[in-house]
């Protein structure tokens, strides 16, 4: 069976959401993508209830308010966070910001593509990982 992908995308470039948003239907045109432009919207969203999991997180880390990093590790200190897989999708690719990453618990982290075949690609092999991987399930 199917599971729709849910993607909450935390992007503040206007441009990089679109370029996402039109791979995704593209690729998998039933994912449901709901867009945060910045960690503080991001936790709203996550908090409201309004977002079903389990879910994507695409984050970026440069962006006002909250960046991705500060996100990152105030997600993964909620019991929320045990059934989302969060991928950094940033433009840097920093050694630092790399490890600073996967030291607060990112699944992935994915330097963002410059153009639209390769934001295919990307966006495809995320959709190959949600329709391959079995999500926790609720407890009982």
């Amino acid at each position: 069976m199917s599971r729709q992908m849910n993607i909450l995308l935390v992007e503040d470039n206007s441009l990089d959401a679109m370029m996402v948003q039109r791979a995704l239907a593209k690729i998998a045109s039933n994912a449901v993508t709901t867009r945060a432009e910045d960690g503080v919207e991001a936790l709203e969203i996550i908090n409201s209830g309004e977002l079903s999991g389990p879910f994507f997180v695409l984050l970026d880390i440069n962006m006002p308010r909250m960046n991705g990093h500060e996100f990152l590790k105030e997600f993964r200190a909620t019991g929320a966070a045990s059934d989302s897989v969060v991928f950094m999708f940033t433009t840097s690719d920093s050694s630092q910001d790399i490890a600073k990453a996967y030291r607060q618990r990112a699944n992935g982290y994915i330097v963002k593509p410059h153009n639209r075949e390769d934001m295919n690609k990307k966006m495809s092999t995320l959709q190959g990982f949600w329709s391959i991987c079995e999500p926790p399930l609720p407890p009982v």
